[in-house]
Formats: C-alpha cells, structure tokens, sequence
C-alpha cells in the first residue's frame, strides 16, 4: 500500500512540473507583440477610426492581442519609441476604444 501511495506522490509531482514549464513558455511567447505588415492593418475594422484620430505617419501599430474576444493595439512614436496611444476593440460589439496616454479616452463608440 505505501508503494502505491509513494508511486501516485511521485507521479502527480512529475505531472504538476511539466505543466508549469510548458505554462511559463506560452506566457513568455504571448507577451512579445506581433507586428503587422501595414496592408494587414489596413483591413482592420478599426484602422480608419484610428487614422483619422491618430497622424500614422509619425506612429507605428503593434498589435500586442488579439483573441477571439478583443484586439490590443499599441501606437507608438517612431522617432522616440514611446508608446502614446493604445487601441481596444471588442470583436462582439464591435466596440472601440482609443486612448491616448497623456490625454485619455479619445473614441469610444461602435465600428460600423
């Protein structure tokens, strides 16, 4: 009885340290943001609200989520790399969210 006691210890451990490795790896990849080619941003819903709100001549688009539910959208300076406006739309409601760090929220209306 110990034996099986020892053996099912054993394995629930070496179970509950291989998942915790391969859990640390996904979050380490799905905190790098993706980066998009400028066409593929283009067929965003989204793009043109943020066009007309944000000049993207001086800014780049860094999508750093996008799920099933929402996409998160930074906008950072070129020239300084800081980031400035951030971008959250909700892929359900077709809701969008753009703020501006310094300044607050600058749309918050549906994308038709």
């Amino acid at each position: 009885m110990k034996k099986i006691i020892v053996f099912v210890c054993g394995l629930l451990l070496l179970t509950a340290c291989s998942n915790h490795e391969s859990a640390a790896s996904v979050s380490e990849e799905s905190s790098q943001p993706t980066i998009k080619t400028t066409s593929a941003l283009q067929d965003l819903p989204e793009y043109p609200i943020i066009r007309k709100n944000v000049d993207l001549e001086i800014f780049e688009l860094k999508i750093v989520a996008d799920n099933p539910y929402k996409r998160v959208i930074l906008i950072e300076n070129n020239t300084s790399g800081e980031k400035e406006y951030k971008s959250i739309y909700i892929k359900k409601t077709n809701r969008l969210k753009l703020i501006q760090f310094n300044e607050g929220l600058l749309y918050n209306g549906i994308v038709n």
